[in-house]
């Protein structure tokens, strides 16, 4: 191989590898853009999401204040409505619904909670004293205990609720 082919042949090569890099550029350059269009959209939802929490939250706290339970409740359909995993959005709902005396739909609202936070002792403790309510110690206890395997810490707070009375089983 002489000289000239040597040198043409590095030529071809690096004129190949320059369309190489040049084409590499072009794709990561569509690519970022695609990337910031993501990012652009991905801020957009989580503004439109944290906007919707705090909406739910404050129809959760403003429940507080209601004594009126039918009102209470329809608050706390809204908040839910708006969005179902507002801190403590079917844990008030259920105890709204103890305080109007509709114990099956309180029950309910406490399985809800716990399908959203199956790790929370509350939920289970709560939904203990909905069967407890409704008469159904079976029920109760196996939901006591549930919060005891999820949180052993549940088991003071269980021995100093007034709602359970289980000392005297």
């Amino acid at each position: 191989m002489t000289t000239a082919d040597f040198l043409t042949t590095l030529n071809i090569l690096v004129a190949f590898l320059g369309v190489l890099f040049v084409a590499l550029t072009v794709y990561e350059f569509f690519s970022l853009r695609q990337l910031r269009n993501d990012f652009r959209q991905f801020r957009e939802d989580l503004a439109s999401e944290h906007y919707r929490h705090q909406q739910a939250s404050h129809k959760v706290i403003a429940s507080y204040g209601v004594a009126d339970y039918e009102m209470k409740i329809a608050l706390l359909k809204q908040a839910i409505q708006i969005d179902a995993s507002v801190f403590n959005g079917y844990n008030s709902l259920g105890y709204a619904y103890i305080g109007h005396g509709d114990f099956l739909k309180a029950a309910d609202a406490f399985k809800s909670a716990i399908q959203l936070h199956p790790y929370d002792k509350a939920g289970y403790c709560d939904l203990a004293y909905a069967y407890s309510k409704l008469g159904d110690n079976a029920l109760r206890d196996e939901y006591l205990a549930k919060a005891v395997e999820i949180d052993p810490t549940a088991e003071s707070d269980i021995a100093n609720d007034a709602r359970f009375n289980l000392h005297t089983k």
